[in-house]
């Protein structure tokens, strides 16, 4: 995972959220490249690919659950006008996770499945993430630059890391 600088540090919340959000639109287009490119030739490459697809879903997971268990509460707390939206945001992540396991199932079984079926997954989770996460900068982002964590600054909480560029094919 990346370790923020001093000047990471000095970032509010909110933007660093923002900049979460694009590290993992880019990992999911990368994704569905690599996916792509794969099920256009049905190469040898399952395991990679299959690598890369759990290291995507993990790290979407753990962005997710680590808004649920921690920026969720302390902006509830802070902003209670806030929590319809974020019990929405939250409903949100059950549904990627749904998502998420029905994709991993799928490239589990690259070898058996058809290609149509990782595709409209991949399609689905990425206009599904793109609303979510465009839903969420624009209610919460402001909120979240607002806060003043001294303790998700000096060790930053699971939705705002990265964890650098996923395994390639």
């Amino acid at each position: 995972m990346d370790t923020p600088t001093p000047a990471d540090r000095l970032t509010a919340f909110g933007n660093q959220l923002i900049t979460v959000h694009a590290w993992l639109r880019e990992e999911l287009a990368t994704l569905r490249e690599d996916a792509s490119a794969y099920l256009a030739s049905r190469s040898a490459r399952a395991p990679e690919l299959a690598a890369h697809c759990l290291a995507f879903c993990s790290a979407l997971e753990r962005h997710h659950s680590g808004e649920d268990a921690t920026a969720f509460p302390a902006l509830a707390e802070r902003f209670p006008q806030l929590r319809p939206v974020l019990e929405e945001l939250t409903r949100d992540h059950r549904i990627v996770s749904d998502t998420l396991r029905r994709l991993q199932r799928l490239v589990d079984g690259l070898g058996d499945v058809r290609t149509r079926d990782v595709q409209g997954e991949l399609d689905g989770l990425a206009a599904l993430v793109e609303s979510h996460f465009t839903y969420e900068e624009r209610k919460i982002a402001a909120a979240l630059n607002a806060l003043d964590v001294p303790e998700w600054s000096d060790a930053p909480p699971a939705f705002l890391l990265t964890a650098g560029p996923l395994p390639e094919e």
